[in-house]
């Protein structure tokens, strides 16, 4: 994955990573999705942003619902 070179808000070519290979899955209505490879940014004038480095996988499940969640 090729890092960004400035925030996607202002412009600013001053950012940090805040986490890396992060891994989201989450669960809605029996479909169940996992996105890895999440890294995470913010420049200096604090904006955040996500950037998706791998996939994403989604599969239906047999479980019953249990509602939404989010794991980050």
């Amino acid at each position: 994955m090729n890092a960004p070179r400035s925030c996607p808000s202002c412009g600013t070519e001053s950012i940090e990573p805040t986490f890396l290979y992060a891994t989201l899955a989450i669960s809605f209505d029996r479909m169940h999705c996992t996105i890895s490879g999440l890294h995470a940014y913010r420049c200096d004038k604090s904006h955040f942003f996500i950037v998706i480095g791998d996939q994403a996988d989604l599969t239906k499940s047999d479980e019953e619902p249990r509602g939404s969640s989010l794991f980050l």
